[in-house]
């Protein structure tokens, strides 16, 4: 399975993406062996009770896992996983933009 990184994200995993050979059929437990394999990943994926940060886009093949089986969302293999950390920026207040 290959799970792709962005931003923040990259650096705690060493690179733009991570392949997992034999990967675990649902994302949560993809996500634990990620965790349990790189520091610091488990802290920026999940809040205090241990549900995804509310800002966190974990996409399996093109699809948020927020509109299928959240964390119960089922893998293989062939699947593709995107994981995006929450990103802010934009306009200063106060500014129109056209």
């Amino acid at each position: 399975m290959q799970i792709r990184f962005y931003a923040t994200l990259r650096p705690i995993v060493g690179g733009r993406s991570v392949e997992m050979p034999d990967p675990p059929d649902t994302i949560e437990a993809v996500l634990a062996r990620l965790s349990a394999e790189h520091e610091g990943l488990q802290k920026q994926l999940f809040d205090e009770d241990g549900a995804v940060r509310r800002f966190v886009a974990i996409m399996v093949d093109g699809r948020d896992i927020r509109h299928i089986e959240g964390l119960q969302s089922r893998v293989t293999p062939d699947s593709e996983l995107d994981i995006f950390p929450p990103v802010a920026g934009g306009a200063s207040p106060g500014v129109v933009l056209d």
